[in-house]
């Protein structure tokens, strides 16, 4: 990294009785001048300017804590000097101190003393340390009075050149004295060592540290030229110019704050903008007035104020229209009489194609024409009906006579052998056993239940609604249920117990029930409902309850209650494992029987850092045997102190066994040791019979009771369990079974009127 350097103004006046003087305008006071170098004084502060932001780069506003430091070396070593000031930076986060303020000397004199370089650290509250920065002349000013050069180079560096200098010659005085007597108007004596030359009113620059030369400025009176030796103004800059931050105009009197020369562009000193001849803002414009045309139909407008258009009351006119008529014609088929050319307003009256008496307009095909209705004579009407429902009577009729037709049995909503059903008010029918090879039912009402099942009895293993099949496929099912909507919330399959609070919604049951599935609910449960319950019978291997996605959740688990968990394991041997969880990697964790968790990862905690930015994992240390941790601080007095264990960690752990404790002094001694490791304390001891006062840190590391003699413990088969199940998957993966229906479900209403078999 590029070491950054700060800069100070110094400005010497060179005083014709006696040395120089120094005055810093970061300095409190100015330093006059004195007859004596050794009686002057120097200012002990330093300015200092920065810009406070906050860790995302934001400015800081408010009063900020700034800690300024001292240092030798740009990296490393301890700061030579420091301060803390409170400094209210703007609202742009810029700040300036002055550095030594807080100190009543100000600055130490003696940090400058030397030609070593000073390198200023600064450190915001909350934050770390800034890169330093270099500090260059300003600082080593304090020592102006011990001092023989300035910045390398003698005094008379700082003072004019002679006359004749200016005026181009090469002239070199070998000379220069100094008088007490001389007048102060009298001009300082030529310096030997500045040389150069140039040209009149050009304003010189030193092209090395003992030569001048013009620069690109040139002065004429008052005014000054860059790139120009005619200026005409009090600045004139011929070529480019570029301002790095904000450019402020001080517009003087009525002068314009900014002009276009040869133009009428402008902006006076009040801020208006006047554009030149045709010109106006991007996408805008003034407008003077609106006027309404005649004949337009409009009426309002005006030239000031809120203006106003409007239809007049007698509305518009179809002489103001350009177009005021509308065409209406027949198609090529014929059959209306249209009126043509129409005016707005008017009534007109469209109608049939004219035929004569007793014609009828008949369609051909093309055309629409007249033509006679046919004629004809019918000889005999006559009826048929099953009759296994009906009985018909007077059929057939050849001249005059009444056909009758009676049902065999009425029909009706009940339960009557024979008829034929119909629906009650409610649209409701009722049968004892219904057989059908398909039975489709369908109903566009909002709430509509299209089969219901209901088994009225209050004893006895009676069904509402059975579904049965004999396929042995795997997308064969014993009942169905599909919900083909794509909006909404659609249920397939719904069940539920409404008035047992012990009851269950939905029971699937693979083969008879397991004795888990007759003993839990009896024993464990049977004071709650269950919405959904997978019982996987008695047969070793089998699973109650299945979750499969592709790239979703296989089960999704959800309670807002307080003192139940979302998710509830329970293994009813005790030695059984409550937990696994496994990938296809064979990676994965259990919970055995003792309540142990075993893993085949790391134990992470994650923690969010960077206000929430970031989240990183913290992991916990492991080790062969089961060691509970504590730790605190104690204090040392006459080098020794007596440290008493935590009760309730004591309860926790064995401590009538050997336990580990790690110090950590937090001071200067000769180092610290334990002794009399009992039950319920130790002692600390300084080394060496030393009497050190200090504070220091301490770890304690024992044996969880009860655990003492465990050691790595043996858990090659805790992952059993998963491996077959994991060896089943990959058995199954190699022939999938698909449970998707081939037929597909749902019959539109027209189809599904025809489609019910009695």
């Amino acid at each position: 990294m590029k070491p950054r350097a700060l800069v100070f103004a110094i400005s010497f006046a060179l005083l014709s009785a006696g040395p120089f003087a120094v005055a810093q305008d970061t300095a409190s006071t100015a330093i006059g001048p004195s007859t004596s170098a050794s009686s002057s004084s120097v200012p002990r502060l330093v300015r200092f300017s920065g810009t406070a932001k906050d860790l995302d780069g934001k400015p800081l506003t408010g009063i900020v804590g700034i800690t300024f430091l001292l240092y030798a070396d740009q990296q490393g070593g301890s700061p030579l000097w420091l301060e803390t000031q409170n400094v209210q930076p703007d609202s742009s986060g810029r700040y300036s101190v002055q550095l030594g303020a807080t100190k009543p000397d100000g600055l130490p004199s003696d940090l400058f003393t030397s030609v070593e370089a000073r390198w200023l650290g600064v450190q915001i509250s909350g934050q770390a340390e800034q890169p330093r920065v270099l500090l260059l002349s300003v600082p080593y000013a304090l020592k102006a009075g011990d001092a023989e050069t300035v910045g390398g180079l003698p005094p008379s560096a700082f003072v004019l050149a002679n006359s004749a200098q200016g005026n181009g010659a090469n002239t070199k005085n070998t000379t220069a004295t100094a008088s007490s007597a001389t007048a102060k108007n009298t001009p300082p004596p030529a310096n030997p060592n500045v040389t150069g030359k140039g040209v009149v009113d050009y304003i010189p620059m030193w092209d090395t540290t003992s030569d001048i030369v013009d620069s690109v400025i040139f002065q004429k009176t008052s005014e000054i030229g860059i790139g120009t030796t005619a200026p005409a103004a009090t600045l004139d800059v011929n070529g480019k110019a570029d301002v790095r931050d904000t450019l402020t105009l001080f517009p003087k009197g009525t002068d314009s704050t900014l002009a276009i020369n040869g133009t009428t562009f402008k902006v006076d000193q009040t801020g208006k903008v006047t554009f030149i001849t045709g010109q106006t803002f991007p996408g805008a414009g003034t407008i003077t007035g609106i006027t309404t045309a005649a004949g337009s139909g409009l009426s309002g407008g005006g030239t000031k104020g809120t203006l106003t258009l409007k239809v007049p009351a007698a509305g518009i006119t179809n002489a103001m229209l350009q177009k005021s008529t509308i065409t209406l014609n027949a198609n090529t088929a014929g059959g209306l009489t249209t009126p043509g050319a129409m005016t707005l307003g008017s009534t007109y009256t469209i109608s049939l194609k004219p035929c004569t008496a007793n014609q009828i307009l008949q369609y051909s095909g093309t055309v629409w024409n007249c033509g006679n209705a046919g004629t004809g004579t019918v000889t005999s009407v006559g009826l048929a009906a099953p009759v296994s429902d009906f009985v018909v009577t007077g059929s057939p009729v050849t001249s005059t006579g009444t056909l009758n037709l009676a049902w065999n049995v009425a029909p009706t909503y009940a339960e009557v052998a024979n008829a034929i059903v119909k629906r009650d008010g409610s649209a409701n029918v009722g049968v004892n056993v219904l057989y059908a090879t398909d039975v489709n039912a369908g109903d566009t009402s909002p709430s509509a239940t299209t089969i219901f099942g209901q088994a009225t009895s209050l004893t006895g293993e009676a069904w509402g609604v059975e579904g049965e099949t004999l396929s042995s496929a795997s997308n064969a099912f014993g009942v169905f249920g599909n919900a083909p909507a794509s909006t909404g919330y659609p249920i397939a399959v719904y069940g539920q117990a409404a008035n047992s609070s012990t009851g269950i919604g939905v029971f699937g049951q693979n083969q008879s029930e397991s004795t888990n599935g007759a003993n839990f609910y009896a024993h464990v449960y049977a004071s709650a409902g269950v919405g959904a319950w997978g019982d996987g019978g008695p047969t070793t291997g089998n699973v109650g309850v299945v979750g499969t996605a592709d790239d979703g959740y296989g089960g999704l688990f959800v309670s807002s209650g307080v003192s139940y968990s979302a998710l509830a394991a329970y293994a009813s041997n005790a030695n059984g494992g409550i937990f696994y969880a496994i990938n296809s990697a064979s990676n994965g964790c259990s919970i055995d029987g003792s309540g142990n968790i075993n893993c085949t990862g790391a134990k992470n905690a994650v923690v969010p850092i960077d206000g929430g930015k970031r989240i990183v994992a913290m992991s916990a240390i492991e080790a062969p045997q089961n060691w509970f941790e504590d730790a605190g601080e104690a204090e040392m007095l006459n080098g020794s102190a007596v440290v008493n264990l935590d009760y309730d960690y004591t309860q926790t752990v064995n401590t009538g066994l050997k336990y580990q404790v790690f110090l950590t002094p937090y001071g200067d001694c000769k180092g610290l040791y334990v002794s009399n490791r009992t039950a319920t304390s130790f002692e600390v001891h300084e080394l060496g019979g030393g009497k050190a006062n200090l504070n220091f840190g301490y770890r304690i590391m024992a044996l969880r009771k009860n655990y003492e003699k465990v050691r790595f413990a043996d858990h090659t088969h805790d992952m059993d369990a998963m491996k077959i199940m994991r060896e089943r998957a990959k058995t199954g993966a190699g022939h999938p079974v698909s449970h998707d229906p081939v037929r597909k479900p749902g019959l539109s209403p027209t189809a599904l009127t025809n489609s019910i078999h009695r």
